[in-house]
């Protein structure tokens, strides 16, 4: 019950985190921005990379936050949609640390990586009962 309704929760902060950050958070500037960046097109482009990669990151982060947020109901979305969003943030990791980012605004990426991770364990671990 209770590894039940910490796993609800980690999908329920995930799925509205990345939602947040890539709709209504998407132009404001934040302190967990990279490279000093004030909106996300500075960011990406801070990172070497176009308009275009971040307009494709930013379509696959919603609708897997949706799914993972869908998950809720329909279990089968759960460790694959937390399997690609992982994916991502450890991308996003890379990226803040190759353009040397302090723990800041790596953080955010880290988080949501070990929470999608630890997602992926507890929703294994309570479908394997």
């Amino acid at each position: 019950f209770l590894m039940k309704n910490f796993l609800n929760l980690l999908i329920i902060i995930v799925g509205i985190t990345v939602l947040s950050a890539w709709t209504f958070r998407l132009e404001m500037d934040t302190i967990y921005r990279g490279a000093d960046a004030s909106n996300m097109i500075e960011e990406f482009q801070a990172y070497g990379l176009n308009k275009t990669t971040m307009i494709v990151v930013g379509i696959f982060k919603v609708i897997c936050a949706i799914f993972l947020l869908l998950g809720l109901k329909f279990k089968k979305f759960i460790t694959p949609t937390a399997f690609i969003m992982a994916t991502f943030m450890l991308a996003a990791i890379y990226f803040h640390l190759s353009i040397g980012d302090p723990i800041v605004p790596t953080f955010p990426s880290l988080l949501m990586f070990l929470s999608c991770i630890t997602i992926i364990y507890l929703d294994k671990k309570i479908n394997a009962n």
